[in-house]
């Protein structure tokens, strides 16, 4: 089998999910099924959400195959290329209605079942390709493989960063004591905040914003700039990490700390959290969210109070008072 070029079978929730979804396969093949066009096509004059994704998805559609003729629709349409380096794969609409009804295969009367229809027929066409039906329906990849289906995924390309395992972790940890290592610092305190400049080779391949901790359980700091020689960090502290609170929600760890330190820096627009199931991601971002909309709802009040106050205010500088 040929495991470079696979055949995707897009269901329409992926292209309801995300509209240009067709084109994130890169070389490979794409099919969309008649029947998701006519899903789409029935969805697209809903007073819904749903039906702008739904119109979006036909208009970039029809500009990929607009000046296609309909041998070449079916044969399949090479997908625009960003990069000239890059080889692409081709869009096709696949006409399932005209699939005949094949013992063993699903009904037809239903629309998730002429698509799943439409994957394994093309499994059977096409026994030198690898393809894959693509739905976010739990249920349709359940029957799908039930069906005879070999391969059926997720669509997972809204998750922000594919390989997590690049990312660096956020922090260094240091064995034993940090201070240890360090022989020459200048240092400078601007209210309860000190910054210290160490060696550039003391923090190696540091980054903004990265942490910095040690064994020790006392030391924690955060590097705000780096030069060529030069590294300035931010004292953080172990306790002032630990002592942080949001909405009633403390760390339980030092990982945690660090967390919901960045969290809370106004000068950082963007925070990836990683980690095993269990470790706490999804109870410190809740309480963060519970934050932004109780600031949200004391500014409308505050800004409802004084408007009001300012109309009586302008009510009262237009009375006179005449005393007889």
């Amino acid at each position: 089998m040929d495991d470079e070029k696979i055949i995707y079978i897009l269901d329409t929730n992926i292209l309801l999910h995300e509209p240009f979804a067709f084109l994130s396969f890169q070389e490979h093949d794409v099919v969309v099924p008649m029947t998701v066009l006519e899903e789409l096509d029935s969805i697209k004059d809903r007073r819904k959400d749903v039906s702008r994704d739904a119109r979006i998805a036909i208009r970039a559609l029809e500009d990929t195959l607009a000046n296609a003729s309909p041998e070449q629709v079916l044969a399949g349409v090479k997908l625009p290329e960003n990069d000239t380096d890059q080889v692409r794969g081709h869009l096709s609409i696949f006409n399932d209605f005209n699939l005949e009804q094949i013992a063993g295969n699903l009904s037809k009367n239903e629309n998730d079942n002429r698509i799943i229809n439409t994957a394994i027929h093309i499994q059977n066409t096409e026994q030198d390709r690898k393809v894959v039906l693509v739905t976010k329906d739990i249920n349709m990849r359940l029957k799908a493989k039930g069906a005879g289906l070999q391969h059926v995924e997720d669509y997972r390309t809204d998750q922000l960063i594919d390989d997590i395992k690049f990312l660096t972790k956020g922090y260094h940890k240091y064995d034993g004591d940090f201070w240890q290592e360090i022989k020459d610092c200048e240092s400078e305190t601007e209210g309860r905040n000190t910054t210290h400049y160490i060696d550039r080779n003391i923090v190696p391949l540091s980054y903004m914003n990265e942490y910095l901790i040690d064994d020790t359980e006392h030391f924690a700091a955060k590097v705000t700039g780096y030069d060529d020689e030069k590294v300035s960090i931010l004292d953080i502290s172990h306790e002032r990490l630990m002592s942080k609170s949001a909405w009633g929600i403390h760390p339980k760890n030092i990982y945690q700390g660090m967390a919901m330190d960045a969290l809370l820096d106004p000068n950082i627009d963007l925070v990836i959290l990683t980690g095993p199931a269990g470790c706490g991601k999804t109870g410190i971002t809740a309480s963060f969210f519970l934050i932004f909309v109780q600031t949200y709802l004391q500014t409308l009040f505050l800004l409802k109070k004084l408007s009001i106050y300012s109309r009586l205010r302008s009510n009262l500088s237009n009375m006179s008072l005449s005393v007889t």
